[in-house]
């Protein structure tokens, strides 16, 4: 039996250096400890903006703020008015082009109608108090909508993804809207008879190993800059018995000029089953997209595993796959990240890719290696979990992220090497399971890509080991204690250097980890604002103290 999964590196040699990074820390803020940081926004060249809930005391408070990027004192701080915070549930705040989108979605069971409404503050901390409809469907059910938004890369205009269905019994469609962030309104609205929903965010979904189940699993979706729309998906193959044959991955284009989108297969030696792809428009106009590739064969004794990294190349007019590049990693590289182990267990990692960054000619893909698992009163996964939760059980919900992956495709569209960079921390909840937020971040300049992360601290004198192993490495799943690290892997042949950054002993680099689902943001939510100059804005807190630090890259 096969159990494929599409998701994931070799450790070249490494180093241990004094910092790459300069950090200047801004000052203490004097924000109410309640006040949590939901997400970093974006911003000008001057100035950033963040988005805080307060949910103790008495109501709930949701906080627009501006900060300076020279001083890191705030500008301004707003709280945003919620009438009936039992109907309405933020899905999503965005910054574009001087304002800050703040989009909610309201259930009006009475009328079986969800509406998905948004609300702006302007830069200078204007509150618009008008709540504008982007699109309202019609569902018996909250559960059966879902709605998503994706800016484009100038930030200048939303697609919003409305995955809905009337009932239990109807069959789900998604509208795609396309809206300008400068006029703020409806540019366009085109349906597509396709389930485009991802369960990253389904709570249930979440406690089970697999949901291989589904007629068509959503990748990842891409708006251009000239308003045309990419999507990428795995829909499932039957045999003649009407069994599970695999799956296929393939790629909606919605051009902006069509009403009807057109499928491109995307093909590989096999049926594998892709979770989650990159996008990125190309100098020449085609679109990129890549992601990993997993193929477990479960058999008695050791399990053979085989695992690598892909890349499409598609012409936008033409339709057509113009280039397409697999490469898949070797045992070196395998046993490097501790993804072969005795115990056959390799079956369990999966593989996310992250980030698509260009660099000149040339592009880097950054993901990383996890494993989702849970155990309750009746053990194990799968069923006993959800029994577990249905009797209001304890349940122990741990996601372990373990090594970042960083693929070189030159300009010839080859993956030039792959190098893997050991990461092994765990983030575990025993009331839902945890979002799978990323735990670190990566940016690209002309002298490497950096990855910027929380590490356990007796790391750093491991790595200067002259006999270093992956098995050395050590663990941690709390960020006191820890240290701030930059892992910079050379552009030109994956080398990895490492610095220490600062000691987590007071103020700590704070990713997402929102335990409150009422709250979460988006999983592909960032912890860090770009800047100009390679300046990159993170958010580090002390016990409910908190401020801003700027890193200067190389």
């Amino acid at each position: 039996m096969k159990v494929k999964l599409i998701t994931g590196c070799l450790l070249l040699a490494s180093a241990v250096s004094l910092a790459q990074v300069q950090v200047s820390n801004g000052p203490n803020l004097a924000n109410d400890k309640n006040s949590k940081m939901n997400r970093m926004l974006g911003g000008d060249d001057n100035s950033f903006y963040c988005y805080r809930v307060r949910s103790k005391g008495k109501g709930t408070s949701f906080i627009v703020e501006k900060y300076d990027k020279v001083s890191l004192k705030p500008v301004f701080s707003k709280e945003m008015n919620v009438e009936d915070e039992k109907k309405t549930k933020i899905e999503d705040v965005e910054y574009a082009k001087g304002n800050v989108f703040i989009f909610r979605r309201q259930y009006d069971k009475a009328a079986d109608k969800m509406a998905l409404i948004f609300q702006t503050v302007s830069s200078d901390g204007q509150i618009d108090p008008a709540l504008k409809e982007v699109v309202t469907v019609s569902s018996d059910h909250f559960e059966f909508v879902d709605f998503d938004i994706y800016p484009n890369p100038s930030q200048t205009k939303f697609l919003i993804k409305a995955c809905h269905k009337a009932n239990k019994a109807d069959t789900y469609k998604t509208d795609l809207i396309l809206m300008d962030a400068v006029s703020m309104k409806k540019v366009w609205t085109k349906t597509l008879n396709q389930r485009l929903s991802a369960d990253a965010d389904n709570l249930w979904a979440a406690a089970f190993s697999s949901q291989k189940n589904k007629e068509l699993d959503f990748a990842g979706i891409y708006l251009d800059e000239t308003d045309n729309v990419f999507y990428a998906y795995s829909e499932k193959q039957l045999d003649a018995n009407g069994k599970n044959a695999g799956y296929l991955f393939k790629m909606g284009i919605l051009l902006a000029k069509d009403n009807q989108q057109t499928v491109v297969d995307l093909p590989f030696d096999d049926k594998y089953y892709v979770t989650d792809v990159q996008f990125m428009k190309a100098n020449n106009g085609n679109v990129v997209l890549g992601g990993f590739l997993k193929d477990v064969i479960e058999r008695t004794g050791k399990d053979d595993t085989k695992a690598g990294i892909f890349n499409f190349s598609i012409n936008p007019q033409t339709k057509t796959i113009t280039s397409k590049t697999v490469k898949f990693f070797d045992q070196t590289l395998m046993e490097s990240m501790e993804a072969v182990k005795k115990s056959g267990k390799q079956k369990d990692f999966k593989y996310r890719m992250d980030y698509i960054l260009p660099v000149g000619k040339d592009v880097y893909y950054v993901g990383q290696m996890y494993q989702r698992y849970s155990s309750g009163t009746f053990g194990g996964s799968g069923v006993g979990v959800a029994m577990s939760m249905m009797n209001n059980s304890k349940v122990e919900y741990t996601i372990q992220y373990m090594d970042y992956i960083v693929a070189k495709l030159n300009s010839n569209g080859q993956f030039e090497w792959i190098t893997n960079a050991p990461f092994r921390t765990r983030l575990v909840q025993n009331t839902l399971p945890p979002p799978m937020y990323k735990q670190y971040f990566a940016y690209a300049t002309n002298k490497g890509v950096y990855i910027l992360n929380d590490e356990n601290a007796k790391n750093m004198a491991i790595y200067s080991k002259p006999d270093f192993k992956p098995k050395m490495f050590k663990d941690f799943a709390g960020i006191h204690g820890s240290n701030f690290v930059s892992q910079m892997v050379s552009l030109t042949d994956g080398k990895l250097t490492r610095s220490l950054l600062f000691n987590n002993k007071t103020y700590c680099f704070a990713p997402i980890q929102e335990k409150n689902p009422q709250f979460r943001p988006p999983v592909d939510c960032e912890i860090f604002v770009p800047s100009k100059n390679n300046e990159l804005f993170i958010y580090t807190e002390n016990k409910g103290l908190d401020r801003f630090t700027k890193l200067k890259l190389e």
